[in-house]
């Protein structure tokens, strides 16, 4: 994971796996939508260790 000074930065290939496990996880848990944004948060602070950003959090819920 590359950082710098103002936060973080995830490389394309690491994002594209937490968007697939970010959807397969839904999935397999039955999620309901209310609870998606708290979820793509948790595993992207997971992959990233940094707070996560609501643009990207965004992305991954696909709004």
């Amino acid at each position: 994971m590359d950082h710098d000074e103002e936060g973080y930065s995830i490389d394309a290939f690491d994002f594209d796996v937490v968007c697939e496990t970010f959807r397969s996880s839904v999935r397999e848990l039955n999620l309901a939508e209310e609870h998606w944004v708290d979820h793509a948060k948790a595993l992207l602070r997971e992959f990233t260790d940094s707070a996560p950003d609501d643009d990207m959090i965004s992305r991954i819920v696909g709004r």
